[in-house]
C-alpha cells in the first residue's frame, strides 16, 4: 500500500456533507491518502488535528447493517485490514470498534465534528498511544479436557476409586445411587482442579506481559472446557509469553490457543 500526502484543505472540503467512518487514530501532522482499501473498497485517508490523525472514509450517516453474515464478516475483515495497514504506515494506532461513524455537527461538517473529537480526546489519546507504542495484542485461550481430568481424579483419589469399585459390585438400584454420588464428587473435584489451574496459569502469564484483559469464557467446538480467555499487551516480538505457554501446553489434558500480533483493540479504552 502506498500512502500519499495530500492537501489538508482538500480533505476538509471532501467531507463537507458526508459522515465519516473511523478506523483508528494514530500520530501524525499531515493528511494522507491510503487508497481504496476500506469497506466496500471505499477510499481511505486521514484527517489531522495537532499531533493526531484519524483514519477514515466517507460514508452515509447510517450504520453498516446487513442480514447477510458473509457481508458483515467481509466488512469486519476489511476494517481490521485497514487498521493493520495504518499500523504499518504510522506506527502505534488506537483501533476503533467496527461501525464507528462521526456525523456532521449542527453547525458544521463531519470533518469539523471529527476534528473537535480529536481535540477533545487529545490528551487521553496521546497517553494511550504512548502506552501501546512498540507493543501488540495477543490472544491466549487455554482449555482442559474434563473427561481426562475426571478419569485421572478417580485413579488418583483412593476414596473415589473405592466408591467406583463399590458401585460396580452392588445391585443395580444401589449401584445407580452410588454412581450418582460418585459423579457429583468427581464433578466437584474437576471444578476445583480447573479453578486452581486457571489461577495458576493466569499468575504465570500475567508476569510475562505488560497488561492483560480477562475476556468472557466461551464454549469450544472441540468439547474442551475453556479455562482462560485473555487479551495480552506486550512488546511486539517478545518471547517470554510464548515460552510460558509452551510449558503450560505440556500439562496433561491442557491445550493452548495463541493468536497475534494484533493492534491493541482491547486496551484503547483503558
Amino acid at each position: 500500500m502506498t500512502v500519499t500526502n495530500v492537501d489538508a484543505g482538500a480533505n476538509a472540503n471532501a467531507v463537507a456533507t458526508d459522515a465519516l467512518y473511523v478506523y483508528c487514530v494514530a500520530r501524525g501532522d499531515g493528511n494522507c491518502l491510503m487508497g481504496p482499501i476500506g469497506l466496500d473498497d471505499r477510499t481511505v485517508y486521514t484527517l489531522t488535528s495537532g499531533p493526531l490523525r484519524a483514519v477514515v472514509h466517507n460514508c452515509p450517516a447510517q450504520p453498516y447493517e446487513s442480514q447477510d453474515p458473509q457481508v458483515l464478516q467481509q466488512w469486519i475483515i476489511a476494517h481490521q485490514e485497514v487498521v493493520q495497514a495504518a499500523a504499518n504506515a504510522f506506527g502505534a494506532v488506537l483501533p476503533m470498534s467496527f461501525d464507528m461513524i462521526v456525523r456532521p455537527a449542527q453547525a458544521g461538517s463531519a470533518g469539523d465534528a471529527l476534528i473537535a473529537w480529536l481535540d477533545e480526546k487529545r490528551d487521553r489519546f496521546c497517553r494511550l498511544l504512548d502506552r501501546v507504542e512498540g507493543k501488540a495484542e495477543y490472544g491466549v485461550q487455554i482449555f482442559c479436557d474434563r473427561q481426562r481430568m475426571a478419569a485421572s481424579l478417580v485413579e488418583d483419589d483412593q476414596a473415589l476409586g473405592d466408591m467406583r469399585d463399590e458401585a460396580a459390585a452392588k445391585p443395580r438400584g444401589l449401584a445407580h445411587i452410588l454412581q450418582q454420588k460418585l459423579a457429583k464428587a468427581v464433578r466437584e473435584g474437576v471444578e476445583k482442579q480447573a479453578d486452581a489451574m486457571a489461577q495458576d496459569f493466569y499468575g504465570r502469564l500475567r508476569r510475562c506481559v505488560d497488561d492483560v484483559r480477562v475476556e468472557k469464557l466461551r464454549k469450544d467446538d472441540s468439547g474442551m472446557q475453556m479455562l482462560l480467555n485473555l487479551s495480552c499487551l506486550m512488546p511486539d516480538g517478545a518471547k517470554e509469553l510464548g515460552r510460558e505457554l509452551d510449558e503450560i501446553q505440556d500439562t496433561p489434558g491442557v491445550s493452548v490457543r495463541f493468536t497475534g500480533p494484533w493492534p491493541p483493540y482491547s486496551f484503547v479504552g483503558a
